[in-house]
């Protein structure tokens, strides 16, 4: 497959019924902002550390960063829930490790699909994320899944019972329900992606509606790992063909 934009993974799916996603890779960081201000005449002092030292230390034989008599230390508020944070102090923020965000494979092969049958391909988001308010992973899709070059498609499923959506996970085992979904299962998933059993809708990019977290933490962590199962079965009445669409998954740090 010929690559319209080479610096987004993209993957190819064969055959009767066939579906095609890519699946696209966004990281969000930022660059450490170094700011103070002080000001004279009553005196007006932001960004200030009053300490006895603090810094990078090193010698042929070792490394240290240290603060020491720190001001103030630690977290303050809550992140993504308060009005505010603030993360206090030299060491409580510096970084040990890169931010890294991996996805196992992007060529998802859904198969032949046919009616009265559920087919299911997977892969694994890994996640290390060294910074004071952890991280949150959004997913959405740009589309249903779409006849290619045409215009029918396999609607999102809404599960067995007419009761799962984009924000919500519910059971979908029952064959003769169709559609598509998926479900993640392994560390810091969405509460609602009970067990493997439990299935959402892609947040549907053509709708205008907003990514949702997959995958949270509000700590320090190193490589956190979960299995997004992709699932599709047809209603019967989709005229044959290969579809796709495309998944983006978008991962924040929080500092």
């Amino acid at each position: 497959m010929n690559l319209s934009n080479p610096t987004h993974p993209q993957m190819v799916l064969y055959g009767f019924f066939g579906t095609l996603l890519v699946l696209i890779l966004i990281c969000l960081s930022s660059q450490a902002v170094y700011a103070e201000t002080l000001e004279s005449n009553s005196f007006i002092i932001q960004f200030g550390n009053f300490n006895v030292t603090s810094g990078e230390k090193s010698s042929t034989t070792y490394n240290v960063t240290d603060t020491v008599g720190q001001t103030g230390a630690g977290p303050y508020g809550e992140f993504g829930t308060a009005s505010y944070f603030v993360g206090g102090g030299f060491q409580y923020i510096y970084p040990i490790d890169q931010f890294r965000f991996t996805i196992s494979k992007t060529d998802i092969n859904l198969g032949q699909l046919t009616a009265q049958a559920h087919n299911t391909d997977t892969n694994v988001l890994t996640i290390t994320a060294p910074t004071a308010g952890g991280y949150q992973i959004y997913a959405y899709e740009q589309h249903p899944l779409k006849l290619l070059n045409g215009i029918p498609t396999i609607p999102d499923t809404t599960c067995d019972n007419n009761d799962c959506d984009q924000t919500t996970a519910e059971i979908w085992q029952n064959t003769d329900v169709g559609g598509f979904g998926f479900n993640v299962n392994g560390d810091d998933t969405a509460a609602d992606f009970i067990n493997t059993n439990y299935f959402r809708q892609f947040a549907n990019n053509a709708l205008s509606e907003p990514m949702q977290v997959i995958m949270s933490n509000t700590g320090y962590v190193v490589n956190r790992a979960a299995t997004v199962t992709y699932k599709a079965g047809l209603f019967g009445s989709e005229p044959a063909g290969t579809y796709e669409t495309s998944i983006v998954f978008v991962a924040v740090p929080a500092y």
